[in-house]
């Protein structure tokens, strides 16, 4: 049976609620997400004390949050505070309020434990090695630097995008930001760094964004460039880029910067210092590019409370993938698996080089995902397979990984896959078109090779030679429904491989 749990993350600029499905072998899903602008680091006194009527002011918001939880059915819960609670002199008393309006249990996160549990919602979700995950909040900024997938140094910095805005921006005229006054808060960001060498000592690597500082910037960038596939999750921003809005946004007027196209209006305000942030830290440590993430801080929460022992994943891709399968997509195991080995097999037969892993990685995707579409509708499955795959948000992909996939998984070389691909031109590279044809063309051979879903075929033995692929296949029975198919899609695989296609059957020696 599967079970409902619940992460809360009370934040220094907003409150969110994420309720998560998970099945008994561990596929999960987000099922419900509820958030909320509080800006708690503004109800902080010069004191540094929050008072009892600042808790009162959220306190509905809270027990709204539980009666969601308490409607949804949730069995396990986790409720975790961070930098404005954190950094206030009275935190436990805090912590002692909320029990007292809410009877919701909170633990306040170190520093170190949020910067962790980041680190956990990027290597999760991103095939990415090495690199530097800063995390740019309402009242704190994490640093993460790892590498092989393992965190090395994590560090807290008590300032963010709100109290940041409240220090440097409160003397901003029209919401209009001056020479000096971003230079005075670069030389503070600069200045809060000089303790710590490894930031300085690991140049050329990615800066993968959590926040909304990022994520709001790569939709304010995708609105710009009326860019084709609008997902935030795993997309890269250039320098350039981030250096365009560098000259921009912190000169707008507040009342025109409200107006940009991705920019969320309770967040015109604070952009701007999320920006420099972000830019100066960049510099510092001399990044190669910008990477968001969509998967953070709530999300390594999760996996810590249920996957305790070993909260990071082997293989992202894997694991997003069995999620999909997991909920409610009729197509069988067995079957998916079996074309993805006939699709390996043949690309083995056919193909080597330097982009094998990531061809293989493609496949994988496609064969398993491409009849996720008949969840919906099972005559229209293809066309609804394509939008799962796109937008599904599946990890370990890159954008241009995620838009093969789809032309792959989808391939209809005479009108969709054209289209396809002049509908994702911005994306792809000038290879790509011969790769969708080659691994598209390849899929629908292997499906066809199981046309009936039935494992009727037992074994497959791809040759090549004379300029030609010669299937040897061992069947059960009589494998009607897969020569037809054979048959169907030769002429697409000979096109696209430039090889002559036969086969020949013999009685399964297994059977």
């Amino acid at each position: 049976m599967n079970s409902k749990i619940g992460i809360m993350d009370i934040g220094s600029n907003s409150i969110r609620l994420v309720i998560y499905e998970m099945t008994e072998t561990g596929a999960y899903r987000i099922v419900q997400e509820c958030k909320e602008a509080a800006r708690l680091s503004e109800k902080v006194g010069a004191n540094g004390r929050m008072e009892r009527e600042a808790i009162r002011s959220i306190a509905p918001l809270l027990r709204q949050f539980m009666a969601v939880c308490h409607m949804h059915g949730v069995v396990r819960m986790r409720a975790a505070a961070t930098a404005a609670i954190r950094n206030a002199t009275n935190s436990d008393e805090i912590v002692q309020w909320i029990a007292e309006e809410t009877n919701l249990t909170l633990e306040i996160l170190s520093g170190e434990q949020e910067g962790y549990a980041g680190f956990l919602g990027v290597v999760n979700t991103m095939n990415v090695s090495d690199g530097i995950i800063i995390d740019i909040g309402g009242g704190s900024t994490e640093i993460t630097l790892f590498r092989d997938r393992k965190r090395l140094y994590t560090v807290s910095f008590p300032f963010g995008a709100v109290n940041m805005n409240w220090r440097f921006g409160r003397e901003v005229r029209n919401g209009e930001w001056s020479p000096q006054q971003i230079e005075e808060m670069e030389s503070f960001v600069r200045s809060s760094l000089q303790n710590h060498d490894w930031i300085f000592s690991n140049p050329g690597l990615p800066f993968i964004g959590l926040g909304g500082t990022l994520r709001t910037l790569a939709k304010i960038n995708q609105k710009r460039l009326d860019y084709s596939l609008p997902v935030t999750h795993h997309y890269e921003m250039t320098i350039e880029d981030v250096d365009y809005f560098y000259g921009s946004l912190p000169h707008l007027p507040y009342e025109k910067r409200k107006k940009t196209a991705g920019l969320s209006k309770d967040r015109a305000d604070i952009i701007v210092p999320g920006l420099i942030i972000l830019k100066t830290i960049f510099e510092a440590a001399q990044g190669s590019a910008y990477l968001v993430s969509g998967a953070g801080l709530r999300d390594g929460l999760f996996h810590e409370l249920v996957n305790a022992e070993q909260p990071v994943v082997a293989n992202p891709l894997i694991t997003s993938i069995r999620n999909i399968l997991s909920f409610a997509v009729p197509v069988s195991e067995a079957h998916v698996k079996r074309v993805n080995e006939y699709a390996v097999r043949l690309y083995d037969t056919l193909a080597s080089g330097t982009s094998a892993a990531m061809d293989k990685r493609l496949l994988l995707t496609a064969a398993t995902l491409y009849k996720t579409g008949a969840a919906l509708n099972y005559y229209h499955f293809r066309q609804n397979s394509v939008f799962w795959i796109l937008h599904a948000g599946i990890g370990g992909l890159s954008h241009r990984e995620t838009v093969l996939a789809a032309l792959i998984a989808d391939y209809h070389p005479k009108n969709r896959t054209p289209r396809l691909l002049r509908t994702h031109a911005d994306i792809l590279e000038p290879s790509d078109e011969e790769r969708v044809h080659r691994l598209g063309s390849l899929l629908q051979l292997a499906i066809g090779m199981d046309r009936s879903e039935s494992g009727m075929i037992s074994s497959i033995n791809p040759t090549t030679g004379d300029d030609a692929l010669h299937l040897r296949l061992e069947s059960k029975s009589e494998p009607i429904l897969e020569q037809r198919e054979l048959e169907s899609v030769a002429k697409d695989f000979q096109k696209s491989w430039n090889l002559t296609l036969s086969w020949s059957i013999l009685p399964s020696s297994n059977f």
